[in-house]
């Protein structure tokens, strides 16, 4: 009897030891459009003011735009507070993608490296506030759910 009571014990440790060295193994992955993209790839700490006066010298007609303020107040709100995006209605948050979709159109059309450099920096910042919002969206849904 008392070996069969060490057998259990000894199988007992063995499982919890093999449990906690896959627990420590595990990895958590970041999927969002910027995870392998380094903060310069976007719009943020301060490179939005050089893209706005880039715009501004040589895009003149579309930084006249509404769809050039509704693009740069989401992108600045960003800026501020990412959290701060969340809070825009569906409506603000469709003008937003127009407006993105506008302005990387617009920057096709100057043809060279500035240009593409920007349109860059504009897209991976577009996608990560889309991102953002799916995700808000996504947990929101689960909320509901349960």
């Amino acid at each position: 009897m008392k070996t069969r009571v060490i057998f259990a014990s000894l199988i007992l440790g063995l499982g919890l030891v093999s449990t906690q060295a896959d627990a420590a193994t595990t990895t958590n992955t970041d999927d969002s459009p910027a995870a392998t993209k380094p903060a310069s790839a976007m719009l943020v700490n301060g490179s939005q003011k050089q893209f706005a006066a880039y715009i501004g010298q040589n895009v003149v007609k579309f930084a006249q735009t509404t769809n050039w303020q509704n693009f740069m107040s989401v992108v600045s709100l960003y800026n501020q507070s990412p959290s701060a995006v969340l809070a825009l209605s569906p409506a603000e948050r469709t003008k937003f993608n127009e407006a993105a979709t506008q302005l990387q159109n617009t920057l096709v059309k100057q043809k060279n490296a500035n240009a593409s450099h920007w349109m860059n920096q504009a897209d991976y910042t577009t996608r990560m506030i889309n991102y953002l919002w799916n995700v808000n969206q996504t947990a929101a849904e689960a909320a509901d759910i349960q």
